[in-house]
This record gives structure tokens, C-alpha cells and sequence, in this order.
């Protein structure tokens, strides 16, 4: 582990479908459509290579504590391969200035809550630190980021309710460690370790 950045920007996530990758395209095109007709909104718009749904977010992380965290991530987990779905969009923070535009996840049969204990288990154990806000986690895929929306937070909302998202179903069989790497445009995102789910009839 001698090369390489002394830091990196790290974050555990689930992958989409090809399916499921349409349909939040989809939505997210239909939002920057409604939102291009009002004046003073800017959002930058995630790609959709980039679409993914983040479990945890481990901002800058040093290279020994990446070294394990590749190696503990990618071991077998306990848990067997789920489902889940998508859900209507909306925006976050709920109440005042949005920050993120997203399409929601339904947790079919409660499987974030038998994957979690066992991610920040691993964490943990390699000495990575989770965050807060982790422990308050909501399903999503983020697919915007406002940047700039003086006092149009009601049109933004109002435009995220209004579109129609399929509840498209996917089934999860691995859990990735991403890298986020910055660029003069989007970021690039680089699986460092895929850990595959337990061998078994997919939990619905």
C-alpha cells in the first residue's frame, strides 16, 4: 500500500440495475425538464453511470484504513441477495433550502436493517468512522445536487412530487467500497472491493 494518494474519498454502496438505471434517469429527466422552465435554478445533475444508492459515506480516508476496508468489504456477508424497489422522488433537507434531489428506495423485506449491524461491524473493526447522520439513514439515489435555488425550494419540491416513478424491483448480490475521484466535471467513481452477498433465495 505504498502508492497511491495518502487519502481518498470513500463511500459503500449498492448498485442499480440496467432496468432500475433507466427509470431513474427517466425521472431525473422529467425533474430537469420541469425546472428548466423556472428561472434561477441550478442543479447539477448526477450521470448516469454514477447512479448508485449509498449505505455509508466514509469521506477521506487514510491509506492503511483503506488497505482494510478493501479486505474486510470484500469478504462473503452473511446476508443473502434482496430485493428492493424504487419509490417516489423528493428533495432533502424535508424543510427549507434543498440540498439534494432523489429518488426514494423501498426496503422490500428489511434487509438495511440485517445489513447494517454487519457493514459498521466491518467498519469498525478497520478502524473507518461513520458518521452521525449514517444512523439516520433513508433509502435513496441521489440524482441532483442543487447549487443554486434562491427562495425556489417550493418549485423544486412541487417538481419532484409531480413526476411518476416506477416502482421498479432489482436484486442486490454485492456490496461495493467506491472512491470517488475528483475531475474538472463530475467525479469518477472507482470500485476498490465488492463483497458478494450469501449464496440463497433472494429475501423479498
Amino acid at each position: 500500500m505504498g502508492d497511491g494518494p495518502s487519502t481518498a474519498r470513500l463511500f459503500v454502496a449498492v448498485d442499480l440495475d440496467q432496468a432500475a438505471r433507466r427509470v431513474v434517469t427517466g425521472a431525473a429527466v422529467q425533474i430537469a425538464e420541469r425546472l428548466g422552465a423556472v428561472d434561477g435554478i441550478r442543479v447539477s445533475w448526477v450521470r448516469p453511470r454514477n447512479l448508485h444508492l449509498t449505505v455509508r459515506f466514509l469521506g477521506e480516508v487514510g491509506r492503511e484504513t483503506r488497505g482494510r476496508l478493501q479486505t474486510s468489504l470484500a469478504r462473503r456477508w452473511a446476508l443473502a441477495p434482496f430485493e428492493l424497489a424504487l419509490a417516489p422522488a423528493g428533495v432533502f433537507p424535508v424543510f427549507g433550502a434543498p440540498r439534494v434531489v432523489w429518488v426514494g428506495v423501498r426496503d422490500c423485506g428489511g434487509a438495511f436493517e440485517r445489513l447494517t449491524p454487519e457493514l459498521d461491524a466491518r467498519l469498525a473493526a478497520a478502524g473507518a468512522t461513520v458518521s452521525d447522520d449514517a444512523m439516520h439513514f433513508t433509502p435513496h439515489v441521489t440524482i441532483g445536487r442543487v447549487r443554486r435555488a434562491p427562495n425556489r425550494g417550493r418549485d423544486i419540491r412541487e417538481a419532484a412530487a409531480a413526476v411518476s416513478v416506477e416502482p421498479e424491483r432489482w436484486r442486490v448480490t454485492d456490496v461495493t467500497l467506491y472512491e470517488s475521484r475528483p475531475t474538472d466535471g463530475p467525479p469518477t467513481y472507482v470500485a476498490r472491493a465488492a463483497g458478494p452477498l450469501a449464496a440463497g433465495t433472494a429475501s423479498a
